[in-house]
C-alpha cells in the first residue's frame, strides 16, 4: 500500500485477483483473512508517478522534540542539586 491515508500504508498483503476498468480495483486478503476491494492506484501494483510513497510518521515532533529536551533537563538540575546519583 502507498496511499498516505490508508491504514494498510507501508506493508504488503496478497492480492486474490484484479478486476478490470480505468483505475483496476484490486481484491486483497487482509491480514485477518478478509477479502476487499482497493484501487490498484493506492499501491505499488499501479506504478504511477503521482503517487505519493508512504514514510512513517515522526514519533514526536519538534515542539515536542523541545519540551522533552526541557524536561530532560530541569531532572538533571533536581539531581545535581539534591546531591543524588543518577538513577
Amino acid at each position: 500500500m502507498t496511499h498516505p491515508s490508508h491504514p494498510l500504508c507501508g506493508q504488503q498483503v496478497e492480492i486474490i485477483r484484479v478486476r478490470r476498468g480505468p483505475d483496476p480495483d484490486l481484491i486483497i486478503r487482509h491480514l485477518d483473512g478478509y477479502h476487499g476491494a482497493i484501487a490498484a492506484s493506492w499501491t505499488t501494483y499501479a506504478s504511477t508517478a503521482d503517487v505519493v510513497p508512504c514514510e512513517p510518521p515522526p514519533l514526536l515532533d519538534l515542539d515536542g522534540l523541545c519540551q522533552l529536551a526541557g524536561v530532560i533537563e530541569q531532572l538533571q538540575e533536581r539531581q545535581r542539586l539534591s546531591g543524588k546519583e543518577p538513577l
